[in-house]
């Protein structure tokens, strides 16, 4: 009995040695000995100290310098290039072709030869009208010699009168076949003219789709001719920006075949339909190719100035405050004498990375960008980075109707 006794008082030592170890130990483990640490509010210098009002800590901010520059507003896509007029090529006649005068990619001048059909019936014809006002011009020349020998008969009372009006009306009707057979050949000659097949326009040959010995009719394309002394490019606008293109607007145009080369051009031509299938509007812009380096077909990349002013006072859009919540921007924080001041503006033309101010700011103000903590009107600040203006005058703009923020 005893040494069960012992044995109990034995376990219950061990178990209550196990719970004093499980519970010292994890304090020993966080430092429950060390002096315990306290984390102060914002604002409290020390347990017994005097709090700081956070108002008064400086918020650091970094600043735009507003300046005045020339603001454009571009807007990129792509397009291909086209002839100032493309003119299919199709025969006037039906024929074989029995000569071209030319191969793909040639200059050519208009009213120069292109393609010869096969001549030998219409020149045929032409012989054989030839031939009948010859004979008709042969007979005119008798009645009228019968007619002159029937006139000085009647004078002297050989005939009588019925006989010189006869001789008079085959004069007449001579006349009449002569020019008849006038215009027979006429008629051949111009059918003769039309096998011959010439350029319409000066420009370039495009694909030839015929080759000699082929028979043609006049619905046949067998070729196009392109002018290409000025080019249109084809620009795909879609829906969303179709308001901000307007006609003479400046376009800068790059090809991918020519590097470090940039044509100038303008907007010529607004089609006044969406395409169904891809919902773009067609903007057609002239530009000069006097070099003939602009080939139809080419790919090209384009550049308009759907804004432009030469003295815009543009700051970052990232300034702009709405302060009320109504959806608009009316204000912006400037840094002045290490103080924020909010300023109210009007808006002129807004782009997704930088606003014109018509008014409350003037060249040179340190308009506040970013922020590091809450700012409000007479809050301290001290400056991060001060930005100045990316935008070079490196060309004069050409001014646009300022039609207010798209």
């Amino acid at each position: 009995m005893k040494r069960l006794l012992r044995t109990v008082v034995f376990i219950v030592v061990i178990l209550l040695g196990f719970a004093i170890v499980a519970v010292w130990l994890p304090n020993w483990l966080n430092g429950s000995n060390n002096p315990q640490v306290t984390k102060l509010p914002p604002g409290v210098k020390s347990p017994n100290g005097p709090k700081v009002a956070e108002e008064n800590i400086p918020i650091a901010v970094r600043t735009f310098k507003a300046a005045k520059i020339e603001f454009t507003d571009l807007l990129p896509t792509l397009g291909t290039i086209r002839g100032k007029s493309e003119v299919e090529l199709k025969p006037e006649a039906s024929g074989l072709i029995r000569n071209m005068n030319f191969r793909e990619g040639d200059l050519v001048k208009k009213g120069q030869v292109i393609i010869n059909l096969d001549d030998r019936e219409p020149r045929l014809r032409l012989e054989y009208a030839e031939s009948k006002r010859q004979t008709a011009e042969v007979q005119l020349k008798l009645t009228r010699k019968r007619l002159s020998v029937n006139e000085q008969l009647f004078k002297i009372g050989a005939i009588i009168r019925p006989k010189l009006e006869e001789s008079q009306i085959e004069v007449e009707q001579s006349q009449t076949q002569v020019e008849t057979a006038a215009r027979e050949v006429a008629l051949a000659q111009n059918e003769l003219a039309r096998t011959v097949v010439k350029s319409p326009i000066d420009g370039v040959v495009g694909t030839k789709q015929v080759d000699v010995g082929e028979y043609v009719t006049p619905q046949s394309v067998m070729a196009t001719i392109m002018e290409v002394g000025s080019v249109y490019i084809e620009l795909g606008i879609i829906e969303r920006d179709i308001e901000r293109i307007r006609m003479g607007q400046r376009v800068k145009v790059s090809i991918d075949s020519l590097p470090n080369v940039t044509f100038d051009g303008r907007v010529d031509n607004l089609s006044p339909m969406i395409e169904g299938k891809s919902r773009t509007l067609t903007a057609k812009v002239k530009v000069e190719n006097p070099k003939g380096q602009l080939l139809p077909g080419m790919f090209a990349r384009a550049e308009i100035a759907v804004f432009e002013k030469p003295d815009a006072l543009v700051v970052p859009t990232s300034a702009l405050k709405d302060m009320d919540g109504d959806g608009k921007f009316e204000a912006v924080f400037v840094a002045q004498d290490n103080k924020a001041a909010l300023k109210p503006i009007s808006l002129g033309y807004l782009t997704t990375d930088y606003a014109e101010i018509t008014q409350g700011l003037q060249e040179g103000d340190q308009v506040v960008t970013e922020a590091r903590g809450n700012l409000k009107d007479g809050s301290e600040v001290t400056f991060l980075e001060e930005e100045e203006s990316a935008f070079p005058r490196t060309e004069e703009a050409i001014p646009q109707k300022d039609d207010g923020p798209r």
